[in-house]
């Protein structure tokens, strides 16, 4: 036994329920309607505010719906901007309008600064005016059109241009909520009210060439307040407004689409995923440096961190797909055969010269200094010391062996090199990729680096609360260990008795046409499959007895190669492991913790005798990637995920802590 980890014991234990609009309680499954922090006319408001308790009423309703510290510059942003708008409506004599503040987008944990709902002053059709307010006093261009700078220091970082930023919130509420696309007209404000004209000059649309429909979207200075009200004078009424609002929350979200399912549109055809707030500054960034090197400009390496389902890999496709449609040479590159093979496998089928764009991290040993405009290295923690399979023994605990490092190799081979990646996902002895690793390498060949960080979670129900919950359970990264479960309205969480109840309750969401898949930890040998194709039912818990994905290279008989278990109708009949799971994402997610890693009562016990995967077995921070692998398996579904441990004390501590149990 070895790797034990330490927590001091929760002294209580408690569940926890969110109120949902109508009153009613949410059990844990997922919500269908759209949620905010307050809801209430612009009069409503405007009484709150002047008695001092607005703040405490979005107080009290962030600690309730989310998790994590309420950031102090949130609160002054509320302070500050959110009666700069209320009192315009009362001048105006909208003061029956309906205000939704902090509204949650459809996809992710995105939150958008107001939402103002009424009619059509002349239609009468349901009307939703966004509003994104911001305290700048001062801006400057960035590298792109879609990019501003808040500094005049030399390594700032780019941020949205805000018309940029609300156009893309309008864009996801008309993509995902079939009831404003068909009945809704959807009009955006920027509200710059704490700066003049004269300081926002230099980055008004016309000065930096950003297209955008004026018809739909305004941005307004402190002295245009005229003009502000007008707008909301021309384009909104209180009619109505409290029922649209009731409409507006309850309506059906659509599901989001996993990245599979689309890739071959995004690669091939146009941009299908929305990008939001930070998805945005990466993805401009990366466009905008593209555009610098072929001027001329210094090269310089692009570092995306975010953890999972924050949109590493959306970002990635979306620009492996405009960057070749504009007939730039880019090139997308992992170290997964699994993620790679399945990408290759969904484009060819439409168009097998694009399919080509998708490599090996071990590719470019030979390749020619900036051959390739763009090289998109996703899955960067996936990085080996050397290409040099015989050398490639470096843990991250010893000196690393002789040969010329991997990641130099992949930033010397293009122009603009592009790195994504999550600290928290190595999984394997010998990956060796990092935020210092590449800042290193970068530094060493005199080469600048722009690191952007994604916050937002696109995945696990748009609920970061959930990956938290995960990270802070298996103690990576957090002060605090296992915590209470607190239901989620996006996000569905239990624990099973037992194997055959987990996949009971996910094979019945397989049949309703979502996808669920079952992963376990290394913990039982692996067969080749039999001559026929059969597979050996490895996997065996009591009188429950299931075959691991299939090892063989092509489908045989209905059962798919282990690249495709993730995507394959046929894959939910076998169990992954941490190297066909990695890197996909299913609407439910099955995972089933071994005796590798084992909850003590006190701490987590990492026990290597009972694990089965010789890449890790030897590894000196065998109960890091122990832990980094459920963590990966965990975070892997869009909608829920059911857990279930082979050691009853691991699966008490699951109920323990709130999980519903099927």
């Amino acid at each position: 036994m070895d790797n034990y980890v330490r927590f001091d014991r929760m002294d209580t234990i408690c569940a926890y329920a969110c109120p949902l609009p109508d009153g009613s309680i949410c059990g844990g499954a997922a919500f269908v309607g759209s949620r905010c922090l307050y809801q209430g006319t612009a009069s409503e408001l405007a009484t709150l505010i002047s008695a001092d308790g607005l703040l405490r009423e979005l107080r009290r309703s962030y600690a309730e719906l989310i998790s994590g510290e309420l950031n102090p510059l949130e609160v002054e942003s509320w302070r500050n901007s959110i009666p700069t708008v209320i009192d315009l409506l009362l001048e105006e004599g909208l003061g029956d309008v309906q205000v939704l503040i902090e509204l949650k987008t459809p996809i992710s944990d995105v939150r958008m600064d107001m939402v103002l709902v009424g009619s059509h002053p002349i239609t009468g059709q349901m009307t939703l005016v966004v509003v994104e307010n911001k305290q700048w006093q001062w801006a400057r261009p960035g590298p792109s059109p879609e990019l501003v700078y808040l500094s005049s220091s030399p390594n700032s970082k780019p941020h949205s241009h805000p018309i940029r930023q609300v156009w893309d919130y309008r864009q996801v509420l008309i993509d995902y909520i079939s009831l404003v696309q068909r009945s809704a007209k959807v009009y955006c404000i920027v509200n710059m009210h704490n700066a003049i004209t004269e300081k926002l000059a230099a980055i008004r649309p016309a000065a930096v060439g950003l297209k955008y429909d004026s018809s739909l979207v305004r941005m307004f200075c402190s002295d245009h307040r005229d003009h502000f009200k007008k707008t909301l004078r021309t384009v909104l009424s209180p009619e109505r407004a409290s029922d649209y609002a009731k409409e507006f929350l309850e309506a059906p979200v659509s599901p989001t689409e996993s990245l599979m399912t689309l890739v071959t549109e995004s690669v091939c055809q146009r941009s299908v995923f929305p990008l939001l707030d930070e998805q945005r500054d990466a993805y401009e960034y990366v466009r905008a440096a593209v555009n610098a090197s072929k001027q001329g400009a210094p090269k310089e390496v692009v570092l995306i961190v975010g953890g999972p389902g924050t949109g590493k890999s959306v970002i990635a496709v979306e620009l492996l797909g405009i960057l070749n449609r504009q007939g730039v040479r880019a090139v997308h590159a992992t170290g997964s055969r699994s993620f790679t093979l399945t990408l290759r496998d969904n484009v060819e089928k439409v168009n097998r010269r694009a399919a080509r764009s998708f490599s090996y991290f071990n590719s470019y040993t030979h390749a020619t200094p900036h051959n390739i405009d763009v090289l998109i290295c996703d899955e960067a923690h996936r990085l080996r010391a050397t290409s040099d399979r015989r050398r490639n023994s470096y843990d991250g605990d010893h000196n690393q062996q002789q040969g010329r490092p991997q990641v130099q190799e992949l930033i010397e081979a293009a122009a603009v090199p592009v790195f994504l990646l999550d600290e928290h996902q190595l999984v394997r002895r010998g990956e060796v990729g990092s935020v210092q690793l590449i800042r290193e390498a970068a530094d060493d060949l005199g080469i600048k680096v722009q690191q952007i960080d994604l916050r937002h979670q696109f995945r696990c129900g748009g609920s970061p609360e959930y990956v938290t919950w995960v990270e802070q359970l298996l103690g990576l990264g957090w002060e605090h260990g296992p915590q209470p479960w607190r239901p989620l309205e996006t996000f569905e969480l239990h624990v099973a008795r037992s194997p055959a109840i987990m996949e009971e309750f996910l094979r019945a969401k397989q049949d309703e046409d979502t996808t669920a898949r079952i992963a376990a930890g290394f913990c039982w040998p692996w067969s080749d499959p039999r001559p026929d194709g059969t597979l050996v039912e490895d996997v065996k818990i009591g009188e429950w007895h299931r075959p691991w994905n299939s090892r063989a290279e092509r489908e045989k008989n209905g059962i798919p190669p282990s690249s495709l278990w993730a995507t394959h109708a046929a894959g939910f009949d076998q169990i992954g492991c941490i190297y066909t799971a990695q890197g996909f994402e299913y609407d439910y997610a099955g995972v089933i913790f071994g005796d590798d890693l084992t909850w003590t009562g006190q701490n987590w016990q990492a026990n290597r005798r009972a694990n089965k995967d010789r890449e890790v077995q030897g590894a000196p921070r065998f109960g890091d990637l122990v832990r980094n692998t459920y963590r990966v398996l965990a975070t892997r579904g869009m909608s829920g995920a059911v857990l279930y441990s082979t050691d009853p004390s691991t699966n008490r501590l699951f109920a323990e802590l709130g999980v519903p149990i099927l």
